[in-house]
């Protein structure tokens, strides 16, 4: 993190970003499909399409 912090883009998200901060950052990028494809107690798996 302290390098994502170091440059220009504001996307410092850090491992405990949550959904609606990744769902945000990839709009921003252009990818206009984004579901939650899996899920555990400990991790979430994304799928982001074009």
């Amino acid at each position: 993190m302290p390098n994502a912090l170091s440059l220009r883009g504001g996307y410092a998200l850090g491992a405990q970003a949550g959904e609606s901060a990744v769902r945000e950052m990839a709009t921003d990028a252009g990818f206009t499909r984004f579901r939650r494809a899996a899920q555990t107690p400990f991790n979430a798996v994304y799928e982001i399409r074009p």
